[in-house]
Formats: C-alpha cells, sequence, structure tokens
C-alpha cells in the first residue's frame, strides 16, 4: 500500500461509505419480502424490542434527523404496523406503538439474520466480531468528536 495519505482507498471514511452501501444492497431484496426499506426495519427492530417510544427518543436511538424519521413513520403507520398516540402528560410528545400487525411482522423478520449469513457466508461468530470491532470504532469516532466541540 502507498503511503500517500489522500488516496481515496486509504480513506477510512470511504471503506465505511462502501461497506455500509453494500450491506444495504444486501438487504434489500430480503427486505422487499417482507414489505420495508432498509430505514423501515430499523425503526421496527426498535419498536419490536421496547413496543412503546416516544419519537424524540426513536430519532436519539437511530441517529436520524425528525425530518428524515417523519416520512419513514408516516408510512409505517399507513402499512397499520405503528400508531401514533398523543403523551398524555406532555402533549407536545408522540409515542409510536407497535401494533398487532407491526408485532406479527417480526415472526417473517426473525428470518432476516440467518439469510444474510447465507447470503454473506458470514459466520455468527465472525458477525459478532465485526458488530464489536464497528462498536468500537464508533466510540472512538464518538469521543474525538466531543473532543472536537470542546
Amino acid at each position: 500500500m502507498q503511503k500517500n495519505p489522500l488516496l481515496l482507498d486509504h480513506q477510512l471514511c470511504f471503506r465505511l461509505y462502501k461497506t455500509s452501501r453494500a450491506i444495504i444492497r444486501i438487504y434489500q431484496p430480503i427486505l422487499e419480502k417482507i414489505g420495508l426499506t432498509y430505514p423501515q426495519y430499523l425503526v421496527m427492530l426498535v419498536l419490536w424490542e421496547v413496543k412503546i417510544i416516544d419519537f424524540k427518543a426513536l430519532s436519539n436511538r437511530l441517529e436520524l434527523k425528525t425530518g428524515t424519521l417523519t416520512p419513514i413513520i408516516q408510512k409505517l403507520e399507513k402499512l397499520g404496523y405503528i400508531t401514533k398516540e398523543k403523551n398524555e402528560t406532555d402533549q407536545r410528545k408522540i409515542h409510536l406503538v407497535i401494533t398487532e400487525k407491526g408485532q406479527s411482522l417480526e415472526k417473517e423478520a426473525q428470518k432476516i439474520p440467518e439469510t444474510l449469513a447465507k447470503a454473506t457466508g458470514v459466520d455468527y461468530d465472525n458477525y459478532l466480531k465485526y458488530v464489536k470491532w464497528l462498536d468500537e470504532l464508533g466510540d472512538v469516532m464518538n469521543e474525538a468528536n466531543k473532543k472536537q466541540k470542546g
């Protein structure tokens, strides 16, 4: 490998970008079978886990701006997978609640990790190693961002 730090292929950000796009492309046909896009799948993963979440908390959890999240939520609501409810104590807050239809979709989604493993040839142990490494890298980058902001 050449030592020129400005080569595109030497950029960590570019490698992550390419990898992220490749991951989304491999998920796309798998998710099409259950009628979800990748961003919708991320929202549903959170709701399958917690069943009810406030909009702001979901935005924070997925690290998506509210303007990006709103059309995703609207589509999932239109599909009948979630409903919006006003917070009884604070009418300004909206809770997102998984519906029975959304909950039943989880059974179909249970096959996704196995399907993905077969499609990629990555066994579960290696998958967990990648997750751990990406978490560590994310922690390093988040810490650097905090220091940069002062």
